[in-house]
């Protein structure tokens, strides 16, 4: 039941992401999955928030089409980092989620690029790209420091019922 209710926030913010020109403040849009992924690298054990954040890169993998696998890789390796680093820290603290989310997000993203120029896709690192990596991590801060206490309690809800589910059967 815990993994149905991941794979609806999931695909929730899959269409949200790329279905709709979705919030844009100021020219940034939040990544959405890597900011789930990220939430969820903080409330679950580094092996699930792996696996989530792998899951969710790949479905944006096969949406995106580009380079198979990047955002797969990508996802996974800041799940398992920010999932790590947080479970050393305090986590009900808003500076360190809003840290761990925008440190999260700016490094995804310079991963992200650092990868596709492996697969020959030059970009320069210029100012407008520093600012949209900043901004975006700003964004995703923000916006992982609202969403962070219900999603909190989505996953004790959904904890719940799959403990309810095993033991009835």
């Amino acid at each position: 039941m815990k993994h149905v209710g991941y794979g609806i926030i999931v695909l929730l913010a899959l269409a949200l992401q790329t279905g709709s020109p979705g919030l844009v403040i100021l020219g940034f849009r939040p990544e959405l999955l890597l900011l789930f992924s990220l939430i969820f690298a903080m409330l679950e054990q580094p092996g699930g928030a792996a696996g989530f954040g792998f899951v969710s890169g790949l479905l944006q993998d096969l949406i995106v089409g580009q380079f198979i696998g990047l955002y797969a890789g990508t996802y996974l390796l800041m799940a398992i980092l920010v999932g790590f680093v947080t479970k050393r820290l305090y986590r009900e603290n808003l500076l360190v989620r809003f840290s761990a989310i925008f440190v999260g997000t700016a490094l995804g993203q310079m991963l992200y690029l650092l990868g596709a120029a492996s697969f020959g896709f030059s970009s320069p690192w210029s100012w407008i790209t520093w600012s949209a990596i900043l901004g975006t991590g700003l964004f995703n801060g923000l916006i992982g420091v609202l969403v962070y206490r219900p999603l909190v309690a989505i996953n004790r809800h959904l904890i719940y019922l799959d403990e309810l589910l095993k033991r009835t059967g």
